[in-house]
This record gives C-alpha cells, sequence and structure tokens, in this order.
C-alpha cells in the first residue's frame, strides 16, 4: 500500500494529518523525503534497498538540514508536544 501511495503522489494520505503535511512547506519536504527513503527500503530485490548504515545517513541529514531551516526543539502539533529531533536530542539505536 506505501508503495502504491508514493508512486502515485498520494502520500498525504499516508501522513498524519497533525503533521502539517498540507499547510507546512517544510514539513512536507522532509516528509516527502523520508517516504523515498522508505520507498528504497521497501524494494523486493535486496540489491536495490538501501544499507542500514546508507538509511541512517540519509535520515541525518534530512534531520540536520530540518534543524537548520526550523532551528526549534519543540512545536505544538493539535494537541500534543512534539519533540523535533535535533542536533542535541539523543540518538536512538536500533537496540532500543
Amino acid at each position: 500500500m506505501a508503495i502504491n501511495k508514493i508512486q502515485n503522489h498520494m502520500l498525504h494520505e499516508l501522513v498524519d494529518p497533525c503533521l502539517g503535511f498540507d499547510s507546512d512547506y517544510e514539513v512536507r519536504k522532509m516528509i516527502t523525503k523520508v517516504a523515498e527513503l522508505a520507498f528504497q527500503c521497501l524494494q523486493n530485490e535486496s540489491d536495490s534497498r538501501p544499507s542500514m548504515e546508507n538509511v541512517l545517513e540519509v535520515l541525518k541529514g534530512i534531520q540536520s538540514e530540518d534543524c537548520t531551516v526550523k532551528n526549534a526543539e519543540v512545536v505544538d502539533i493539535c494537541k500534543d508536544d512534539v519533540v523535533l529531533l535535533t542536533s542535541k536530542s539523543p540518538t536512538l539505536s536500533p537496540s532500543r
């Protein structure tokens, strides 16, 4: 389903509206980049999928690009407080 939505430019149907995908250009750009990475990770052929090292590198790039644009740590979205991952945030390891 995710591959179909991404390929057909219907990403907005996969994203929680509370994230601001429809109203915030920077959020849309970041989610689109993550979706492009997810699309690569969902390929049937293992040779077509990126390594976990590459995935981490791309995600860090997306994160750091977002941090330089917003330079924020907490944003109120819908009714919940959401902590944006910034360079000051702890790094999560796959073992957690």
